[in-house]
């Protein structure tokens, strides 16, 4: 196998693991997407665009949760979990 094949293998493995998201209760749930579907995800939300129920149902996951891992060490969850909750308050 060379190189740019191993390299392509490697980035399928890592692109297909799911994220994993820690709730309040200390149980995780899943969110699987290939690729960029994260972003995706974000842009769609922000830009107020029609999702499908399953979309709106991560939404609601990722608004829920305290923690993710995601591949690669991604900090993305994070962007839309603060997207959701919108600004803080001051003096809150």
């Amino acid at each position: 196998m060379n190189l740019r094949r191993r390299i392509a293998a490697l980035e399928r493995l890592l692109i297909s693991k799911p994220v994993l998201l820690t709730m309040p209760d200390g149980q995780t749930a899943t969110i699987r997407g290939r690729g960029i579907y994260l972003v995706k995800l974000l842009s769609d939300a922000v830009r107020g665009a029609s999702i499908s129920a399953e979309q709106s149902a991560e939404l609601d996951l990722i608004r829920k949760s305290t923690d993710a891992v995601e591949p690669g060490g991604g900090r993305i969850v994070e962007l839309i979990r603060i997207f959701l909750h919108g600004p803080a308050n001051e003096g809150a």
